[in-house]
């Protein structure tokens, strides 16, 4: 049984003849070709073996042959690119490599119709030319349309080992010296590096993906998992870097843990990183640590935050809502700035109107927010609740 995988229409008489009599040589042309890979990374680094390469050779070889002369193709190589295409995938060879390897059938078979043409039969084996670079192009069109496919079932696999080793990471807190060093080598980092850990809000998740994608064209090693369902971003440093480079996550709402100086110290960076993307993270850009502290410590408080926000407010909450806005608001400007002068200016009032209101702010709350641990106080009394 046959496939109908042969050209559909027949060749003159030269180019038969020139066919039938490269497949009677067709180990000098497997030779020529193989001896061209055995020059090319990762071929002669024996990337595929090479019992292999000679067999997808041959028959890459014969395939052409037959499709070119108009002769039926056997059932045994009906699916060969799609071998070859899988296999190279498989195997990691570079698609631009793939690619410049089966093109080079074309050069070798045309040399070997060259040197079999007679003087008289050149016109038309120049006239055949472009049959002979259809079959190469449809042979090398489909293997490298199996290529892409086979690559995209790799790609994901890898990418699904890879989280499931960081997922151990995770989990033993990175105690096991073997899992360390497997996760790095999967990531292909130093387990020496610095590295940055943001999460995503899960109200937002979309951002810190498309950072991921940026950074990785970019060619930085990042990878992204996933967290109790919240996206998480582990991404190297670049060497001599000690701090995250602010274009990496600009204008992405996440929250940022401080950089993890090894891979082992990458679990409780993204412990930090998921409870301060648990926070009110701004609508653009990364929040830290020293931006969301209050955040997290009244997180923590429980219902003891409830009771500290109701000792601090409490006659807060007894005054007009226009008042109660005004103080706030004030408040907030002051703790950012700590100038009265600058409250002034961002808010249009006069200065003495800030300082009055700092004032009523004290007498209603006891917090006065010039003094440090006062305005801490207030702080966190707020993030739980005013």
């Amino acid at each position: 049984m046959h496939s109908s995988l042969h050209a559909p229409v027949t060749p003159d008489g030269p180019l038969r003849r020139l066919v039938h009599s490269c497949l009677d040589d067709l180990d000098e042309l497997v030779a020529v070709f193989l001896a061209e890979l055995r020059s090319m990374e990762p071929y002669a680094s024996d990337a595929v073996p090479w019992t292999e390469l000679r067999e997808h050779a041959e028959g890459s070889m014969e395939l052409l042959l037959r499709l070119i002369g108009g002769m039926p193709v056997p059932d045994r190589l009906a699916d060969l690119c799609e071998r070859v295409g899988r296999n190279r995938a498989q195997a990691g060879v570079p698609l631009e490599v793939l690619l410049h390897a089966v093109r080079f059938d074309f050069r070798v078979l045309w040399d070997a119709f060259t040197r079999r043409v007679s003087d008289d039969e050149l016109p038309s084996l120049v006239r055949s030319a472009s049959r002979v670079w259809a079959a190469v192009d449809h042979h090398t069109t489909r293997i490298h349309l199996a290529y892409l496919a086979e690559a995209a079932v790799v790609a994901r696999e890898q990418e699904h080992e890879r989280a499931q080793l960081v997922a151990r990471l995770l989990t033993t807190d990175a105690r096991d010296p073997q899992v360390v060093a497997q996760v790095a080598t999967a990531l292909d980092v130093s387990a020496e590096a610095d590295f940055a850990v943001a999460a995503a809000p899960l109200a937002a998740t979309r951002p810190l993906r498309d950072a991921v994608d940026e950074l990785a064209e970019r060619g930085i090693a990042v990878h992204l998992q996933d967290v109790d369902r919240r996206p998480v971003l582990i991404a190297q440093l670049p060497a001599g870097t000690t701090a995250v480079p602010s274009r990496w996550l600009r204008d992405v709402p996440c929250g940022l843990a401080p950089v993890a100086r090894t891979l082992a110290g990458v679990p409780r960076a993204v412990r930090i990183a998921a409870e301060l993307a648990g926070t009110e993270v701004a609508e653009a850009g990364p929040r830290g640590l020293t931006d969301a502290w209050a955040s997290v410590v009244a997180g923590r408080l429980g219902e003891t935050g409830d009771a500290l926000a109701a000792e601090v407010f409490g006659r807060v909450r007894g005054i007009g809502a226009g008042e109660r806005a005004r103080l706030l608001e004030t408040a907030a400007c002051y703790l950012r700035t700590g100038s009265a002068g600058a409250v002034a200016a961002e808010l249009y009032c006069h200065r003495n109107t800030v300082l009055n209101r700092l004032r009523r702010i004290a007498e209603l709350t006891g917090c006065d927010l010039t003094r440090p641990e006062q305005a801490a106080l207030f702080a966190v009394a707020r993030e739980c609740g005013p």
